[in-house]
């Protein structure tokens, strides 16, 4: 009884996946903007479309945005810790871009 369950379950969430994935394809080939932004994306070696896609879905200031904004948007950008002559420890934090 399960088998058949979890066989039925399986080929709808496939059809969804599917479903979803098209539409996702279709958004990024209708619009030329993001198109190109795929594109380049997708140049970059282990960028792939699940990855530039969330890229996109989640970063839409890429493109006008420079590489050090954008590092420090996601939180890869190193901070210092500095005030006058001290001189703190540099770390990883996300910082807000202007």
């Amino acid at each position: 009884m399960f088998d058949s369950v979890d066989s039925d379950l399986k080929a709808r969430l496939d059809c969804l996946i599917k479903e979803l994935e098209d539409r996702i394809r279709a958004t990024l080939s209708g619009d030329v903007l993001l198109a190109e932004t795929a594109g380049v994306l997708r140049s970059i070696p282990g960028i792939g479309p699940v990855a530039s896609t969330m890229l996109i879905a989640e970063m839409p200031e890429l493109g006008t945005i420079t590489g050090e904004q954008a590092a420090a948007l996601v939180g890869l950008a190193p901070v210092a810790q500095d005030s006058g002559t001290l001189r703190g420890k540099r770390t990883i934090a996300g910082v807000a871009v202007p």
